[in-house]
């Protein structure tokens, strides 16, 4: 049975720990009442048994809420639709097709608008400029099992990638900055590039090179035993990378540049902002790194702030304080981004 607590949550999955964040409603005027993190390196049954304890709901119930995730085969891209009037639809799977080698054939796609982040119907849209996001509809179905093997039973489900796009929109209005951030979300195997200003999505790019390659440079770098070893170092908050991050970034930065500078180049714009998020290992020097060596400065955000703008406050001030600019992507499901869009 599906949980008959009155309580409303928003949950994370990230490589390492579920996090589940309880709200007072989905809905303004909203309280975040409680903030917890879940191992996900134990058993599934002690996860289930971890959910189930913290939904207060009996052996074979679930917790039931919003679930904000990032499958490793997700599709995020902006494209421009040329076809004939009628065909669109077909046009976008095409594109996807010769774009990516490894994109199912059974994709669940949507086109949204770059400036308002809203699903439009490419036939019915007067801008040419989409972004187009989807999962393969077995990793749908994949996730769906995970979470209920969890003890979750998902309302709904969103892409996280596609909530931090907002909230760094939102951000920038809010701040009255004119000037566009990179947006740089690295998986183990390619890196999501996003230019985002406070008029929406500017560009998109996906960049086929990962945390795996970084991990792999900087083990031929100090001549580590194996991979594992990079991770593991890639991970510390101790080690100095100052003196190597040019080189185990090379390949990524030769992208990034290229990127930018085309970019920079059509629209005469500069980007001066960057933040990053990597899921499949903690580099908290990657950030400060990528934004030294292309002169960006970190994206800086009063989250506190950020909430109260958008009618979100804490039970307690304790509750603000554990958050971080992090939980943008889940925090975003409880936001309402509803923007006008000027016609071309």
């Amino acid at each position: 049975m599906i949980s008959s607590s009155k309580k409303d949550y928003i949950i994370e999955y990230r490589p390492t720990c579920i996090r589940v964040v309880r709200v007072s409603s989905y809905t303004s005027p909203i309280a975040i009442e409680s903030i917890e993190e879940i191992p996900l390196g134990n058993d599934v049954r002690v996860i289930a048994a971890a959910v189930r304890k913290l939904a207060g709901v009996k052996v074979n119930g679930y917790l039931s809420g919003a679930c904000v995730v990032y499958p490793e085969r997700r599709v995020i891209r902006q494209i421009t639709i040329d076809a004939p009037k009628g065909t669109e639809a077909d046009f976008v799977f095409k594109t996807l097709g010769e774009s990516f080698s490894d994109v199912p054939v059974e994709l669940s796609v949507h086109c949204l608008s770059p400036a308002t982040g809203e699903e439009i119907d490419p036939s019915n849209y007067n801008n040419k400029e989409v972004i187009v996001c989807g999962v393969p509809n077995v990793d749908i179905v994949n996730l769906q099992n995970q979470m209920l093997e969890h003890g979750i039973y998902p309302n709904r489900i969103e892409l996280g990638t596609i909530g931090t796009i907002g909230s760094l929109q939102d951000a920038l209005i809010q701040e009255g900055s004119e000037a566009p951030s990179l947006f740089l979300e690295i998986e183990k195997t390619f890196s999501n590039t996003v230019i985002v200003g406070p008029k929406g999505i500017e560009m998109s790019r996906r960049i086929e090179t990962g945390s795996e390659d970084i991990a792999f440079a900087l083990k031929g770098e100090l001549n580590l035993k194996d991979e594992n070893a990079a991770y593991k170092l890639l991970s510390s908050r101790d080690f100095d990378f100052s003196s190597i991050s040019r080189k185990i970034l090379r390949r990524l930065m030769r992208e990034l540049q290229s990127s930018i500078g085309f970019y920079e180049v059509q629209t005469g714009q500069s980007v001066s902002w960057i933040h990053c998020s990597n899921r499949v290992t903690s580099m908290d020097w990657l950030e400060g790194s990528v934004g030294s060596l292309l002169n960006l400065n970190p994206f800086s955000l009063d989250l506190s702030e950020w909430l109260k703008a958008n009618d979100i406050k804490g039970a307690d001030d304790s509750l603000i304080e554990r958050l971080d600019i992090s939980w943008l992507g889940q925090l975003a499901s409880l936001c309402n981004f509803k923007k006008e869009e000027v016609a071309a």
